[in-house]
């Protein structure tokens, strides 16, 4: 979506929040407004139902007051006085309990109409006779007269049948107007609809009679006969079977309504339509702006400073925005100029630098394509000092560039395949025989964001270091080679004057010291041959199956004597379930947990904890001791392994020669492990090697 599209819809709906409320509200006031009218429906069939009783229990109550009580009201004299008395009785006769006609009497015409009066078949008959009730019904329109038959029963026995004129009733009723379309009417409960004016039935009989056996009292959805739809309303009139109906056309009902609502949804989309070109006008003129701040943008990231954005804007505030970002392009065209002049002058003195130093400074890509090299790495590539880019990076004659190309890299990956393969940071590349180097090499990969990855190398020369490091190892191994036979012979005639000396002798303390520190000359003399050993790959482990709880409760019991004498806690933690099976040399596995037992008990005071455990751990069987006492720096838990290095003892006399855990590395990685150096849980120190399963 473009920047004109979102801000064009975040105007428009930000206009739009306040008609969602009241096209909301609009809607609700229909829904409430047509049950209104609904409800209006409803209490004029309420209204009109009641002046149907009141008229019904009128009739009624006249003819119980029209004689009195014992007298023979059955003669000419009182049916002639009756009709007298009622004007609106158009006919009236007396039926015996069968219905049929004693005596009959009123207007001619009515007369001729009903003739000889048989009700004994008349529904409206049987269900007075049934539950002595008087029943008004039967309405119809006779000579423009609209009327209804009563059925009265009498205290004898015999029925009062009169014909009614209910012209006043039903005046009353047609003045009861609902719109152009409505009215009331009367219904009976087969859904027969009796109108004064006489007119066609205007719905569905079946509708109505829906509409009366059903739980509500009104609907929406009378069908009409001309295929129109009504709204109606009824109310039963109590003691009759008859109801008072309304009816109107739905249109018609919900006229007014409907224009009210069409009239606010019209201002409603005027209003949207107005605010919608209103946001078009104002987005245009906001992104004219914006367009030319992301084209200025485009050419700032181009490096293109020379071209402005156009300042000239509808609005004043984007006319200050353009003509300030015009104010920092130039502000950074100059700063760009000043940097670049900067970096070249940085660029001049790198280049020096490095070229003076002696170390060799070598970039590649990760394919070994060289991409720099100063004079000493020119040397070490064998590449002549004065060789220019052609001579250096291969330069593009052909196939012998490309040649001379291919060489240059095996050179440089030979270099990466030295390190890889070193076990610590010092090479010895390929040279010239007798006249070999050694360097310490350092490697780091480069992630520029503008550019591939590159391969950094530094390599120093250590080739004197090494020549002098060899010599002193040469020289302390001839030493402990030729002062191993003297101390053995030393220690013997040691083992001698201890048989003369008694116990209790002065001299016996002497010649316990000396025993002490001869013992300590030999373990070192023998550690410094175990290096030598190792260096010169002379130790080879005798690989066998190997118990590893056998082999730490042999050892546990060999130092739980020791520990004891000196106020030590030492802890044997057994692994609760079996350990995987792995293969090594039982008597140098023996010598690595000696080794680190034995600088637990040196560094570790009297009253401390050392804890000797075992356990699985990712397919490798794991050996650890952890002590109390002062512990090992972060730093320097690396650096602890290395040969002769010794840390300070906080000026304790329990002084090693830097030879034991140096061993115990090299035997460890013999066996294919690893050993570490870790901070206790409770102080001190905790050292691990863990040795892979078969």
């Amino acid at each position: 979506m473009t920047l004109f599209n979102r801000l064009l819809l975040i105007i428009f709906g930000t206009g739009l929040i306040p008609i969602i409320p009241t096209a909301v509200f609009l809607f609700y006031y229909q829904s409430v407004a047509k049950r209104n009218i609904q409800n209006l429906h409803e209490n004029i069939a309420q209204m009109a139902s009641l002046m149907i009783s009141q008229k019904a229990d009128e009739l009624d109550r006249r003819l119980y007051n029209m004689w009195e009580p014992g007298a023979d009201y059955i003669t000419a004299s009182n049916l002639k006085k009756a009709l007298a008395r009622n004007p609106e009785f158009l006919f009236m006769a007396f039926t015996g309990p069968d219905g049929r006609e004693i005596l009959s009497g009123g207007a001619p015409e009515m007369k001729r109409l009903f003739g000889y009066v048989d009700l004994s078949r008349d529904p409206l008959f049987r269900k007075t006779a049934a539950d002595g009730r008087s029943r008004l019904g039967e309405f119809e329109l006779i000579y423009n007269l609209p009327i209804c038959r009563l059925i009265y029963p009498m205290e004898s026995g015999h029925y009062a049948f009169a014909v009614i004129n209910l012209r006043d009733l039903f005046v009353k009723l047609g003045m009861q107007k609902m719109g152009g379309t409505g009215g009331v009417f009367i219904a009976d409960p087969e859904g027969r609809v009796f109108s004064l004016r006489g007119e066609t039935q205007p719905v569905d009989r079946e509708s109505l009679r829906r509409l009366f056996s059903g739980p509500g009292k009104s609907s929406r959805e009378l069908a009409g006969l001309g295929g129109d739809h009504y709204l109606g309303s009824y109310s039963e009139v109590p003691g009759f079977e008859l109801y008072a109906l309304t009816l109107q056309e739905r249109w018609d009902a919900f006229k007014g309504i409907n224009l009210i609502t069409s009239l606010i949804a019209f201002f409603l989309l005027g209003i949207s339509t107005v605010f919608y070109f209103s946001a078009l006008i104002l987005s245009r003129r906001l992104i004219n702006p914006v367009g030319e701040l992301i084209e200025g943008a485009r050419r700032v990231a181009g490096r293109n400073f020379k071209q402005p954005v156009n300042e000239a804007a509808d609005i004043s505030e984007m006319s200050a925005l353009l003509r300030s970002f015009n104010a920092m392009m130039r502000e950074v065209d100059r700063y760009h100029g000043l940097q670049v002049e900067k970096v070249l002058e940085e660029k001049q003195k790198v280049e020096l630098l490095i070229s003076l130093i002696h170390d060799a400074i070598i970039l590649s890509d990760l394919r070994g394509e060289l991409l720099y090299a100063n004079s000493a790495a020119r040397a070490l590539l064998g590449l002549p000092a004065s060789a220019g880019p052609a001579d250096i990076f291969g330069g593009k004659d052909g196939g012998a560039g490309e040649t001379r190309r291919e060489e240059l890299r095996n050179r440089v990956a030979g270099l990466v395949n030295l390190k890889a393969r070193a076990a610590g940071d010092i090479i010895e590349p390929a040279g010239s025989p007798g006249a070999k180097k050694h360097y310490r090499i350092s490697m780091q990969v480069l992630s520029p964001k503008t550019s591939e990855p590159r391969v950094f190398m530094a390599l120093r020369d250590v080739t004197l270091e090494v020549e002098m490091q060899r010599v002193k190892e040469d020289f302390f191994h001839a030493a402990a080679h030729d002062l191993r036979a003297p101390l053995l012979t030393m220690q013997g005639y040691i083992k001698l004057l201890e048989h003369s000396c008694g116990a209790g002798e002065k001299n016996a303390g002497y010649l316990s010291n000396i025993k002490d520190s001869s013992a300590r000359l030999f373990e070192m003399l023998e550690n410094i041959l175990d290096v030598a050993r190792l260096d010169a790959g002379n130790l080879k482990p005798e690989m066998a199956s190997v118990d590893a709880a056998k082999l730490s409760e042999a050892v546990f019991g060999n130092f739980q004597a020791l520990f004891g004498e000196k106020g030590i806690a030492f802890r044997l933690d057994r692994p609760g379930a079996a350990l995987p099976a792995f293969k090594g040399d039982e008597r140098l596995l023996r010598r690595v947990l000696e080794n680190l037992l034995s600088n637990a008990y040196k560094f570790t005071p009297r009253g401390g904890t050392v804890v000797m455990g075992l356990a699985a751990e990712n397919n490798s069987v794991s050996f650890y001791i952890s002590d109390t006492g002062p512990g090992i720096p972060e730093g320097q838990r690396e650096a602890v392994f290395e040969k002769y290095k010794q840390l300070d003892n906080d000026g304790s006399e329990q002084r090693g020669f830097g030879l034991g855990l140096a061993i115990s590395k090299r035997i460890v990685e013999l066996h294919k492990g690893r050993i570490r150096a870790e901070a206790g849980s409770s102080g001190g120190s905790r050292f691990v090697f863990e040795l892979p399963a078969q």
